[in-house]
């Protein structure tokens, strides 16, 4: 019985010393954003940085939290970028950072938290993950609906007649996030 008692106890060790934090790079980080009319191909797209992360990660499992900067969201039409972060969409005066808290990962998937306008919903994004060295990165997409976060700017779901004007409930965001072993 002591020895399973002293086995147990290496390998708690031996897992928490495996395990490795991660801090952002944030500058090469990169985040991307499209939106989608509901007529025809209109899109629109544009970036957003990354504020701050914090990861745990030890070749199996991952934990952390990934912040976004939500007034940084760009666009190349600065109206329309000023329009993003109004009360129609994003609220960014209101709501200045986006969160993402993981809840499980299995080598392609991440699930979390990810909490948007001030709405909490639980989101899966597929991820691919390479490691070298000191450097984590993480690529990955995700297929957001405004809606579930009360973004319901000329969504067909709840306005009529809009036409032209119809934005699509889904929004996709696209990502290649780098992170230095601390």
């Amino acid at each position: 019985m002591k020895t399973i008692f002293a086995i147990s106890i290496i390998c708690f060790h031996l897992t928490l010393i495996s395990a490795q934090n991660y801090h952002p790079m944030l500058s090469e980080s990169k985040i991307k954003w499209k939106g989608y009319g509901e007529v025809g191909g209109f899109t629109q797209s544009g970036t957003i940085n990354l504020k701050n992360a914090f990861l745990t990660y030890d070749g199996s499992k991952l934990s952390g939290k990934i912040i976004i900067d939500m007034s940084t969201i760009n666009h190349k039409d600065k109206e329309l970028e000023k329009h993003l972060k109004n009360k129609d969409f994003f609220n960014v005066i209101k709501y200045p950072t986006s969160t993402f808290t993981i809840i499980s990962y299995d080598m392609k998937e991440v699930k979390g938290i990810l909490e948007l306008n001030g709405f909490s919903k639980e989101v899966n994004i597929d991820v691919h993950f390479s490691k070298v060295k000191n450097q984590l990165t993480i690529n990955g997409k995700a297929n957001i609906d405004r809606t579930q976060f009360n973004i319901k700017y000329n969504s067909a779901s709840y306005f009529q007649d809009l036409g032209n004007y119809a934005i699509k409930n889904e929004f996709d965001l696209e990502f290649e996030l780098l992170f230095k072993k601390v």
